[in-house]
């Protein structure tokens, strides 16, 4: 009677092939959590500046209609309050903004993609309207209409938001 082979039994380690499998994937892995962190961290700063630009553009509203529809003259911006005035005898408005924001401005020349990140600009009167991207102004019929601009970031540069009342 003829004894069968039996094939070895196999010690408890691993081959050099499964642990570089295993090393293969761990990269893939961290190249996807690389690739992914810096869009998750510049999507969270635009969130901050978007709702910076929202609370702005909800004092400015607060504003005009504390102060019978007049616009605002006057916009002063420290640390992080942003403080909303008028002429003598209206009411001020004030609203608080987090640390992505960079400067905060009542119209003058407007801001574009060129400017700093977290620059916020109130834009009052009658070029005061988003246009339909809301990456802009266009012309409105109202003297009393009023947006926010804001510089925010993207993959490839910065951009320019607006968002109006």
């Amino acid at each position: 009677m003829s004894a069968s082979a039996k094939p070895a039994k196999r010690s408890g380690g691993f081959t050099i092939i499964e642990v570089l499998i295993v090393l293969a994937i761990a990269g893939l892995i961290m190249v996807v959590v690389f690739l992914a962190v810096p869009s998750l961290q510049r999507s969270g700063r635009n969130n901050a500046l978007n709702a910076a630009a929202n609370n702005v553009l909800t004092a400015v509203g607060n504003y005009t209609g504390n102060n019978n529809g007049t616009m605002p003259t006057d916009i002063q911006f420290s640390g992080n309050t942003v403080e909303i005035t008028g002429g003598a005898g209206s009411n001020s408005e004030s609203t608080t903004v987090d640390a992505s924001v960079a400067d905060v401005m009542l119209n003058g020349a407007v801001i574009d993609d060129g400017d700093d990140v977290g620059t916020i600009q109130v834009i009052t009167g009658t070029t005061a309207k988003c246009n339909a991207t809301a990456s802009g102004l266009q012309g409105s019929t109202s003297p009393r209409s009023y947006a926010v601009l804001f510089v925010a970031e993207s993959g490839t540069g910065n951009i320019l938001k607006c968002i109006g009342s």
